[in-house]
């Protein structure tokens, strides 16, 4: 295991100059950064998406250009050693790395094995093995899943298990991309406490994310990512990005006042359940109604949105949209009206082209053009989706969708990675569609967002 060894006055992640520009581009995604992380130290790197920040991160863990191609110049050093020439393996060894795809990190069918599988790499004595992995699933909250296959996880869920596995390695540097991504409130918390009580311990923490309003209370320092450049920011520019924020989306909350009485229903739920979860509430959205999902990490958010949509069939009960009975149709005619919008966007990108994703079937070319701008996509339609950052692909995965025009559009944590500009324009989209009568269900753990869509929020229990 790595231990730390470096004396505080010294750095213990220095990058001096460093240029990367991905294969195939003329501009360079990063352009002269220079950054300097010492032990104990937490720093945050914020900007758009699509600025570069996980380029970063990329390039410090060895991935790029090793794994993507590109040309990277400049140094990058761990402590005083020059890492350039260090394989992604050997640099694993002192950088524990959290990706914004957790999936990607996944190498096991099991909750257990896979927190024991880095463990037993790092040639961990067996006898503290068991005594580790154990300690971690209970600080994640994770006990009762110990034997599940990590299929049956939920997003957040996945996103804490890999956090256990990451921290409970004690690398001296962790490199955390979108590490808040689908955890909720509790999970939030636990993250911030854990990594000041790790950087306490000498550990050196570099976080990418856009929740600045909650990140900002534990960072020594923050940089932001602009044209490929990191910028420092002060106390006073950290300060304004929550009020930027709130002013930005306040000029999207004009409240509507929907009259049930004369709007038609587009869905109604009885009875409904699936699996070992407990009964769903009962659930009635008309046109032009917003209803927000709400409650812990493996509550069932993710599995009721696979029920409407006809991904999952239910064990008992019955799902009526649009008048008729759901449960016997086909996925392929659900779809004709249910628009699904899926936690991971990979999952749900095909085309060749970004301007591809959007020209469907079916689907008008105003529509699709109008789409592209009103999501800052125009200019990336010639794109190949993957790509784009996931933030963008989010966008993207969202237009798609709409431009079908969907009686009813499922959402399942879209706005996860947005910036504060970005985010205007998702639920700008967003309110534009409740207006001309499509009905929305979505899952969400950023409170703003309920506001701004006038949803009506149902939480549902574990």
């Amino acid at each position: 295991m790595p231990s730390f060894m470096h004396s505080a006055t010294n750095p213990q992640l220095t990058v001096q100059d460093l240029s990367f520009r991905y294969p195939g581009t003329e501009q360079p995604t990063l352009s002269g950064i220079d950054l300097t992380i010492n032990v104990g130290e937490i720093v945050l790197v914020a900007g758009a998406t699509g600025s570069g920040k996980s380029t970063l991160l990329q390039c410090l863990a060895g991935i790029s250009p090793s794994h993507t191609g590109g040309s990277l110049t400049g140094n990058i050093k761990y402590g005083t050693e020059d890492i350039h020439n260090w394989s992604v393996r050997q640099r694993s060894q002192y950088f524990g790395i959290l990706l914004q795809n957790v999936e990607t990190q996944i190498f096991t069918d099991c909750v257990w094995e896979e927190l024991v599988f880095g463990l037993e790499n790092w040639n961990v004595p067996q006898v503290k093995i068991g005594e580790i992995a154990l300690a971690a699933l209970q600080e994640f909250g994770l006990e009762l899943q110990r034997n599940w296959t990590i299929d049956r996880l939920s997003a957040g869920q996945k996103q804490r298990l890999l956090l256990a596995c990451l921290l409970s390695m004690n690398q001296p540097i962790l490199l955390l991309d979108e590490p808040l991504a689908y955890l909720d409130t509790q999970g939030v918390n636990l993250l911030l406490q854990l990594l000041k009580t790790k950087a306490s311990h000498g550990q050196a923490v570099l976080i990418i994310e856009h929740r600045l309003d909650v990140v900002n209370q534990i960072c020594d320092r923050t940089y932001r990512m602009l044209d490929g450049k990191l910028q420092e920011q002060n106390i006073q520019s950290r300060i304004g990005f929550k009020e930027k924020t709130n002013a930005l989306l306040s000029n999207l909350h004009r409240p509507k006042v929907l009259d049930r009485d004369r709007l038609s229903n587009v869905l109604k739920t009885l009875n409904l359940s699936w699996g070992g979860y407990p009964p769903f509430p009962d659930l009635e959205v008309a046109a032009g109604e917003t209803l927000l999902l709400k409650g812990e990490n493996g509550c069932g958010k993710t599995t009721l949105l696979k029920l409407l949509s006809g991904l999952l069939k239910p064990t008992t009960g019955s799902i009526k949209i649009l008048g008729r009975e759901n449960t016997s149709r086909r996925v392929v005619e659900i779809a004709r009206d249910v628009g699904f919008v899926l936690q991971n966007p990979n999952h749900q990108l095909f085309a060749e082209s970004v301007r591809a994703e959007f020209l469907q079937p079916g689907v008008a070319l105003d529509v699709a053009n109008s789409l592209l701008e009103r999501l800052n996509l125009s200019e990336l339609m010639m794109k190949h989706p993957q790509a784009l950052s996931q933030g963008q692909k989010r966008r993207l995965a969202l237009g798609a969708v709409l431009a079908r025009q969907p009686q009813l559009c499922l959402l399942d944590e879209i706005v996860v990675g947005q910036d504060p500009d970005s985010l205007k324009l998702m639920l700008s989209v967003l309110k534009h569609y409740t207006e001309r009568g499509g009905a929305l269900i979505l899952t969400d753990h950023d409170p703003s967002v309920a506001t701004v869509l006038d949803a009506r929020v149902l939480e549902l229990s574990s």
